[in-house]
C-alpha cells in the first residue's frame, strides 16, 4: 500500500485478478500501449523493426526495452528466438494469446466511434412559459416542460 492509498482502496484494487492488473498496468502509458497495438497489428517483429515503426531514437531504446519487459511480464508478449531467411535478426516478440484475447474481449465490449459519429443530446427540463424564452427555436415544450436541447459533436 503507497502512502496515498486507504486500505479501502487496496481492498477493492485487489478485487481484480493480478493478470489484469498487470495487464491494465503494462498498457497504462502510451509507449506500452503503442508498442502492443504494434505487435497485434503487424504480429511477429524484431525490437529494431518496433523502435522502427513507434519512430524511437536509439538512444532511447532503453525505453522501449522498459516497456516490452512490462508486456512480457503482464503475458501479453512473448519474445522467441528463431533464425528466418532474409534477416539478420534472431529475436522476435508478438502479442501472446492472452495479450489477443485481452484486446478483441475489451474490443467487443466498448463501441469504438469516431468523433463525428458521436452526438451527445442533453436536455435541460424547466417550468416555464415558453413564450418567455428567446430563440425559442432551440425549444420544445413537452409534457408542460420546456426542454432545451443542445448538441454536443465529437464527444
Amino acid at each position: 500500500m503507497t502512502t496515498n492509498e486507504t486500505e479501502s482502496i487496496e481492498k477493492y484494487a485487489n478485487e481484480m485478478p493480478s493478470e489484469l492488473r498487470r495487464a491494465m498496468k503494462a498498457l497504462g502509458g502510451n509507449t506500452g500501449l503503442a508498442t502492443f497495438l504494434v505487435l497485434f497489428k503487424y504480429g511477429e517483429l524484431s525490437f529494431s523493426e518496433i523502435r522502427k515503426e513507434l519512430e524511437i531514437p536509439t538512444e532511447l531504446s532503453g525505453q522501449l526495452t522498459y516497456h516490452i519487459k512490462n508486456l512480457q511480464k503482464a503475458g501479453l508478449v512473448k519474445n522467441e528466438y528463431v533464425k528466418k531467411e532474409d534477416t539478420n535478426n534472431f529475436s522476435f516478440y508478438d502479442v501472446t494469446e492472452f495479450g489477443e484475447d485481452f484486446v478483441n474481449n475489451l474490443m467487443t465490449t466498448v463501441k469504438v466511434l469516431k468523433p463525428e459519429q458521436v452526438t451527445l443530446e442533453v436536455v435541460k427540463t424547466v417550468e416555464v412559459a415558453s413564450n418567455l424564452i428567446p430563440n425559442q427555436d432551440k425549444y420544445r415544450v413537452e409534457n408542460g416542460h420546456l426542454n432545451k436541447t443542445i448538441s454536443i459533436m465529437g464527444v
